[in-house]
């Protein structure tokens, strides 16, 4: 649930901010709280307290305190704990990067609906052929991800060359599948790509940080990943990581259901590996 809450802060409106704030800022207190102390608390009204909890995706407050508290029962993520200041020291940066980067692979496991997972491998086996799209920081995750899938045997290409994307997306049809990375979901290029394979008959599949941009919301399918924008300003910096675990996951998700063809695959890329490397004496 603080994960969820953290993930739809930006698109909350001021005085659910003050809300999620209050419950940042003491958890615990905030599963004992009636709707009427919660909205005290965070200076608002009960009724905003409702709207909170139904932005989130609750059902409404009493569902939104049994996550909470269920929440609380094992692991509360530290995300939110580890901003790197001013001064901090090179020892200090690292163990708060990696502890970020551990701490948003366990918030977007946490995060996963796996409904649609089960969804996207579905038509993914059945893909004619899978195009990634991404630009600037998911350029690399695109990349990374047709050079994944191709090792399945799959007809994949990635594009990330704003220039193209739209004329690739427009060549596009249906049986096809257009895996669009975005940190963002806001990315001009990338959204419009999407949008572009959708009306050519294609399968869109979005993998975002933020649940409602408008990739995420018009895809017609979605996994998001944790976000920790609030304490590291960089674009995507922990959030890369989540985005090729989900990648891979997929990957290795298909390739469960077709074990032995993945093996002769990767047998022959063995073999072509030999070629561009040194032997060892």
């Amino acid at each position: 649930m603080i994960s969820r809450i953290h993930n739809c802060y930006d698109s909350l409106t001021d005085t659910e901010k003050k809300i999620a704030d209050t419950v940042f800022s003491s958890p615990k207190d905030a599963v004992k709280m009636t709707v009427k102390e919660l909205a005290e608390r965070s200076g608002t009204v009960p009724s905003a307290v409702v709207r909170f909890c139904k932005s989130i995706g609750a059902t409404g407050f009493s569902d939104f305190k049994i996550c909470l508290s269920a929440e609380l029962g094992g692991k509360v993520s530290a995300t939110g704990m580890l901003p790197v200041g001013e001064g901090d020291g090179p020892q200090q940066v690292f163990r708060k990067v990696f502890a970020s980067g551990i701490n948003t692979l366990e918030d977007t496991l946490s995060m996963i609906d796996f409904s649609q997972a089960e969804a996207i491998v579905r038509i993914l086996q059945q893909a004619t052929r899978v195009v990634f799209f991404g630009v600037g920081t998911s350029s690399v995750i695109a990349t990374d991800a047709q050079y994944r899938f191709a090792q399945l045997g799959i007809a994949t290409s990635a594009c990330t060359d704003i220039l193209f994307m739209n004329v690739t997306a427009a060549n596009l049809k249906a049986g096809d599948v257009a895996v669009c990375i975005s940190h963002s979901g806001s990315t001009k290029a990338t959204v419009d790509a999407m949008r572009r394979a959708k009306k050519s008959g294609a399968d869109t599949i979005a993998i975002s940080s933020f649940a409602h941009s408008s990739l995420a919301k018009e895809s017609n399918y979605k996994l998001i990943a944790f976000s920790d924008d609030k304490n590291y300003p960089v674009e995507a910096v922990s959030a890369r990581i989540a985005h090729m675990c989900i990648i891979d996951a997929l990957m290795m998700s298909l390739a469960s259901q077709n074990y032995e063809t993945l093996k002769k695959h990767i047998e022959e890329r063995n073999e072509v590996l030999k070629e561009i490397r040194y032997t060892s004496k």
